[in-house]
């Protein structure tokens, strides 16, 4: 086996992974170990913005309120005031890295409305394409910086410990070549969510939770997996691709129909209601009444305001300016995660989670739109910060790599997880449903140990059957209000049972 050697190892390249690289590096030297490409990362198609009061008349706190709202109880208020409160400089950092964001003709940031948001505080780049321009802008910056390494290709197998416990590399394997990366300060977990485990997701192919994989085996504490938030409006395309219409468009006006043409919202405002609402609201409404569709047909200038989602509507023959949209819900985002710090440290000594991977309390049971992008940030800056001073792991033996996850998914498995996952983890789910899923995963996890993804939706649906409630983007018909009993979070280890945690929700490790 070769080996290498950094201050830090980070796994991901999208936006969490690529800030944290770039930030990190004032001090440190950093490797970014990447299954893909930029474009093959969720950030990339990230169309709605990102989230900041960095207009005068707004404040911090009422974006934290927002933010608080959406939670459903679950969120952590300190860690939402860290958020919302670091959130203009995270923007100000973006813009001094080179992001060129959309501005009015005064050279004023413009920004944009979407559900759930009390004010316009969402921050866009070339209308529709914030993730895209902001990952490439950093991938330039972290092209011309000495100090980063970026290796695509490159497959995580296994997160390494010493004989204290403490993560120091992990094992990678590249073009055939496999490769021991001991990481001097820290290993990061920087992998994205796990819509795939869906057939109708707006995620890429590769998200199918292999860092929420490498944490469980590596024996770090997870929580709140049973909250996966469904994009409300997402178009399926004859390739099998999913477009994601932006929430931004709702905040432009358009409206969801029947295909008669009836609105499902008696009140116009309430297509801006939260994502887990309107989300089953369509799910409900296709299934009584047929087809749905996004009406933006009233959206003035629609092609300009948001020109990359017209421009892959017209590649499919779809003209939003004269004809409804046809959409469906589909995994979009995981609340839950690992669980860590706003920093990204996690119960494992070493080991660090960041982005979507990581679950900080932020997000609660239900993600307010356009947080994701600005966690990314605010928390690869923190992490940053706390690696500036860090000392190096001691050089101690290595522990015995355990648990590998394979490097290629079967494509008969994941088809299995994500036809289990949408009949009984779906976005309405019940006892029943949850039971069969769980025993079809429980199945697959033991007779394909190494496959991250069923590893992944069978620990989702362990949480989910143990929720006996509805909450945020958890909703269960045989238990269709919350319970005072479980507004706590949910966790889970290897080699424990789940809990539902009767004391204070806390995020951490106690």
């Amino acid at each position: 086996m070769n080996q290498d050697t950094a201050d830090i190892v980070i796994i991901g390249a999208g936006l969490a992974g690529m800030a944290a690289a770039l930030a990190a590096a004032e001090h440190s030297d950093v490797v970014v170990l990447s299954k893909t490409g930029i474009a093959g990362t969720n950030s990339y198609f990230a169309q709605g913005g990102i989230a900041a009061s960095v207009h005068p008349a707004d404040r911090a706190a009422w974006h934290m309120e927002d933010t608080l709202a959406a939670g459903a109880g679950l969120s952590d208020p300190a860690a939402v005031r860290t958020l919302t409160d670091l959130a203009p400089q995270a923007i100000a950092w973006l813009v001094g890295t080179g992001v060129a964001f959309d501005r009015d003709r005064k050279g004023q940031l413009r920004l944009g409305l979407e559900g759930g948001h009390g004010r316009s505080r969402i921050v866009h780049a070339d209308g529709d394409a914030t993730g895209r321009v902001v990952v490439q802008s950093l991938a330039g910056a972290l092209a011309e910086n000495g100090r980063v390494r970026m290796i695509t290709g490159s497959f995580v197998e296994a997160v390494v410990k010493d004989v204290s416990g403490r993560a120091i590399g992990v094992v990678a394997n590249c073009d055939g070549e496999t490769t021991f990366w001991r990481a001097r300060k820290a290993v990061v977990l920087a992998t994205g969510g796990a819509g795939r485990l869906y057939p109708h997701s707006s995620n890429p192919p590769g998200a199918i939770g292999e860092g929420l994989a490498l944490a469980y085996h590596a024996g770090a504490v997870l929580g709140n997996l049973e909250f996966i938030q469904f994009h409300p409006t997402v178009v399926n395309d004859v390739s099998g691709d999913a477009l994601l219409i932006s929430e931004a468009v709702r905040g432009a006006g358009a409206q969801l129909v029947d295909a008669c043409g009836k609105p499902l919202f008696a009140n116009r405002s309430d297509n801006l209601r939260t994502r887990d609402v309107v989300a089953r609201e369509i799910y409900r409404a296709q299934r009584e009444r047929g087809p749905v569709f996004l009406d933006a047909t009233g959206v003035s200038h629609f092609d300009q305001r948001f020109p990359n989602i017209s421009r892959r509507l017209s590649e499919i023959g779809i003209d939003p300016i004269t004809s409804p949209i046809p959409v469906t819900p589909a995994a979009h985002f995981m609340m839950g995660g690992v669980i860590a710090r706003m920093n990204g440290e996690t119960s494992v000594p070493g080991l660090f989670a960041l982005g979507e991977v990581a679950c900080t309390g932020v997000h609660g049971a239900n993600r307010l739109a356009s947080n994701s992008l600005l966690e990314c940030v605010v928390m690869a800056k923190l992490f940053a910060q706390a690696m500036r001073h860090a000392p190096c792991a001691p050089r101690l033996p290595e522990a015995d790599v355990e648990s590998r996850i394979c490097a290629v998914e079967s494509e008969a498995v994941l088809s299995q997880v994500q036809q289990a996952m949408w009949n009984g983890v779906g976005i309405e789910r019940t006892g029943t449903g949850l039971l069969a899923a769980h025993h079809t995963l429980l199945d697959l996890a033991r007779q394909r140990p190494q496959s991250a993804a069923a590893c992944v939706a069978w620990l989702i649906s362990q949480l989910a059957m143990a929720r006996e409630e509805s909450r945020g983007a958890h909703f269960r018909s045989d238990y269709p209000m919350p319970k005072l009993a479980f507004a706590h979070s949910s966790e889970i280890v290897k080699s424990r049972s789940t809990t539902i945690r009767s004391e204070e929700t806390v995020y951490g490790w106690r």
